[in-house]
């Protein structure tokens, strides 16, 4: 009886290899990177992949030219030796130019695409995409994406993959924002968050700034702040994990709480982390300004009319008449933002 079943169950598996399309890893290209630019109104492609034949570890880059979107796409398949495979490329880098014109389509592209990596990255640079992907094929095989993983995972750049890039585009309350990479000098540098409104880059945020987007929308609340106080002492700290909570009153008053557990890497000299006042002092020098600098950073959001925290949508969940038009131009610009930080040392690694 058991030898008839397993007998069964090797048919099947037979059956059920010779219906499935066979994608052998040395036979295609698989995408690792892909950059989009505008070059005098032409649409220029740059992918790279891993050169598996060659067994060389090495990558391959492949630049295309179109004046549509969709027509890169057909451009670089017709260049390639092997059939392109996009379901496993983990980062798309966008020139801001490309961006400016073409975000909407892209996003319909990225909508309507069934064979994407939900987790692949999305970021924006100032410069050549190509220039971005040549230098990155240089490096060990994912290395840019490791880097942008890195810093959402552990530094002080916002989440965002394919996912998020398309809820945020189609969704209602809520504007879209891309990290920005840079290059300089050979060395890539995360550079800030760009904001969108619909299709339209309205707004750069610095770093400190996508820090602060970060700890009010990531579930990971980890990051590296450094200030420097009135009195011109430094501050340092890495921010481990944290919780937020926003609630918003009918009246228009937005309570935001931020509760953060930090490590202390640099404080004044004069300060004693074994003092308890001042280590009071310390903590309220930190909570102070954390919550100065994220109410000024939401006031200038308010001031340019874009919403990347996403206050429109939990509005939206208490209004079943929500009209994103109407909140916008009535009800967001009068918001009053109240920030309460409340800052646990956990360990105060400063040699003292």
């Amino acid at each position: 009886m058991m030898r008839r079943h397993a007998g069964v169950l090797i048919c099947c598996c037979i059956l059920l290899s010779g219906c499935a399309q066979e994608r052998v890893v040395d036979k295609i290209n698989i995408l690792q990177y892909m950059g989009a630019d505008l070059e005098e109104d032409k649409i220029k492609l740059s992918v790279s992949y891993p050169e598996y034949i060659k067994a060389s570890g090495g990558q391959s880059i492949v630049t295309t030219e179109s004046n549509v979107v969709y027509g890169v796409f057909t451009a670089l398949t017709g260049k390639s030796s092997q059939p392109v495979e996009m379901g496993q490329m983990r980062t798309l880098v966008l020139n801001k130019n490309f961006a400016k014109k073409y975000i909407a389509e892209l996003a319909d592209i990225i909508n309507r695409q069934f064979t994407k990596s939900t987790k692949a990255s999305i970021v924006l640079t100032d410069q050549s995409t190509s220039a971005i992907i040549a230098e990155a094929s240089r490096k060990p095989p994912f290395f840019l994406s490791e880097l942008i993983e890195q810093n959402m995972d552990h530094g002080n750049t916002p989440n965002t993959n394919y996912h998020s890039f398309v809820n945020q585009f189609y969704g209602e309350g809520q504007d879209m924002y891309l990290p920005v990479i840079n290059l300089y000098k050979g060395v890539f540098q995360m550079d800030g968050v760009a904001v969108f409104k619909g299709d339209d880059l309205k707004l750069r945020l610095n770093a400190n700034e996508g820090l602060y987007l970060k700890l009010l929308k990531d579930k990971k609340k980890t990051g590296e702040y450094d200030f420097i106080a009135s009195t011109n002492s430094m501050y340092s700290l890495i921010i481990l994990h944290g919780k937020s909570k926003i609630d918003v009153k009918e009246d228009g008053k937005t309570m935001i709480s931020l509760k953060l557990d930090i490590q202390l890497r640099e404080i004044p000299e004069q300060m004693n982390v074994r003092n308890p006042k001042d280590l009071q002092k310390i903590r309220k020098q930190i909570e102070e300004r954390l919550s100065s600098e994220i109410t000024t950073m939401l006031i200038r959001l308010q001031q340019n009319r874009v919403d990347p925290i996403g206050f429109g949508e939990k509005y939206r969940r208490q209004h079943q008449t929500f009209k994103e038009e109407a909140y916008y131009e009535k009800i967001y610009p009068h918001l009053l933002f109240e920030v309460k930080t409340n800052v646990i040392i956990s360990h105060a690694g400063v040699g003292q």
